[in-house]
């Protein structure tokens, strides 16, 4: 578990006062996977560096597992620290040591046995399918390889807690794909609590339970991905989800709304769940004196769940467009109108 209470963090610069994070509440629960996204300088690398206290806050309370990491001494925040591992974007190995030396070097750190870093290391390369590479170094290893033995590492000291600063920045999407079904992995088999930054909202879709919007060092949005990704509140959050599900009206069919002044209106209609499979339109189609022309759409998966939507302009009396409304609104979709405005 992680909670942050009215976490603040100041840096002065130049003699100004520079405001990384502003207030910020957050509360991560044990074995969950939530996920912090925002724009460049938006506080999020400060936020995760904050709960093993590489970043110590101005003021407010990390909280980790029931302890206040701010409230305890040097020599408690370094046992509880061992809980608590990191995986970087950009790796941060040892090119002079082996994979095996890199994966072993917290358990050395920790004063462990040589026969419980062999076992622990073993293990560990076996788990992210990197055992045959023990003995070579990270200059002969790929991107995602390097990121493997990131994670083997950050896991040496059996953690509770991973934190994962944008741990996929660097990596193609085919690679991506492979590190976030192993930090899913992790996730179910370890019990392990995740907390991981990123700008990219595929990443969040992917492997996240909950996720948190962060905007000039605040939290501006959170809850669940399916909430937030089927109706995001806020204008950041939203611009983040309609860059995964492309969810607006492309520009080549605006342009000929446009230019056909269409005397219809144009309507957005999100379903879920069994009401993706249903002929809404078709249905609608038959029972009102309604021209349907569907200008864009798409369905993808949230969380187990079907979520699609569907742009659609309606051509029509006002009063049967009305009706055709009220009857979609009691079928478990939303409807909302969109604003076409002529060039």
């Amino acid at each position: 578990m992680i909670q942050f209470e009215g976490v603040t963090k100041v840096y002065n610069s130049g003699g100004n006062e520079v405001r990384a994070l502003n207030g910020i509440d957050l509360h991560v629960k044990q074995g969950e996977i939530c996920g912090v996204i925002g724009f460049s300088g938006a506080g999020k690398s400060t936020l995760i560096r904050t709960v093993n206290l590489l970043e110590r806050p101005s003021s407010g309370k990390i909280i980790v597992d029931n302890l206040d990491l701010t409230a305890l001494s040097q020599k408690e925040v370094r046992q509880v620290k061992r809980k608590i591992g990191m995986v970087f974007q950009h790796f941060n190995l040892l090119n002079s040591k082996t994979v095996f030396a890199n994966v072993a070097m917290p358990l050395l750190l920790a004063k462990a046995s040589q026969k419980e870093i062999k076992q622990r290391v073993t293990e560990l390369l076996s788990f992210v399918g990197l055992e045959d590479k023990a003995n070579q170094y990270p200059d002969q290893l790929s991107g995602g390889q390097k990121q493997r033995v990131g994670i083997a590492r950050a896991l040496a000291t059996q953690p509770s807690i991973l934190l994962c600063d944008e741990a996929t920045s660097a990596l193609d999407p085919q690679t991506t794909g492979s590190i976030l079904k192993l930090l899913k992995k992790i996730n179910q088999e370890y019990n392990i609590t995740i907390l991981m930054i990123t700008h990219e909202m595929s990443v969040i879709r992917e492997v996240c339970d909950r996720v948190a919007v962060i905007e000039g060092g605040k939290i501006i949005e959170s809850g669940s991905v399916f909430d937030v990704f089927s109706n995001p509140q806020t204008k950041t959050a939203s611009n983040f989800v309609s860059s995964v599900l492309n969810d607006s009206i492309p520009e080549s069919v605006l342009k000929l709304v446009q230019e056909e002044n269409a005397q219809g209106q144009i309507f957005k209609i999100n379903f879920v769940g069994k009401s993706s499979g249903q002929p809404l339109l078709s249905q609608i189609a038959k029972r009102f004196d309604l021209d349907i022309n569907v200008l864009f759409g798409n369905i993808t998966e949230l969380q187990g769940i079907p979520f699609g939507h569907l742009i659609v302009e309606l051509q029509g009396a006002k009063s049967e467009i009305k009706r055709a409304l009220l009857v979609m609104n009691q079928e478990n979709v939303t409807v909302k109108e969109v604003e076409v405005h002529a060039s």
